[in-house]
């Protein structure tokens, strides 16, 4: 269990951001396979960053946890969809 309140808010945000991307539905979008993989590596990372926080609390401060809110918060605005968040129209 995280007894860090700054952790356990950086590993729902992880937890949340990995959600979106998983359940991102294309729906008449196109297919890029660049834009997939860097989807795929962007799912490791913050799966990994959420699983590293669970089984080993470490001293996660308010920085940290600012960060991961703001991904989760940026990739709640774009759905998910990882091209809209590295390309801006």
């Amino acid at each position: 269990m995280l007894h860090n309140p700054f952790a356990l808010i950086a590993m729902l945000a992880y937890f949340a951001a990995c959600m979106c991307l998983v359940m991102y539905r294309k729906n008449g979008a196109r297919h890029r396979h660049d834009v997939s993989w860097l989807a795929w590596l962007l799912l490791v990372v913050l799966g990994g960053s959420a699983i590293e926080l669970t089984m080993n609390p470490r001293a996660a401060g308010l920085f940290d946890a600012g960060r991961a809110v703001l991904l989760a918060l940026f990739i709640f605005g774009v759905r998910g969809n990882v091209a809209r968040l590295l390309w801006s129209k």
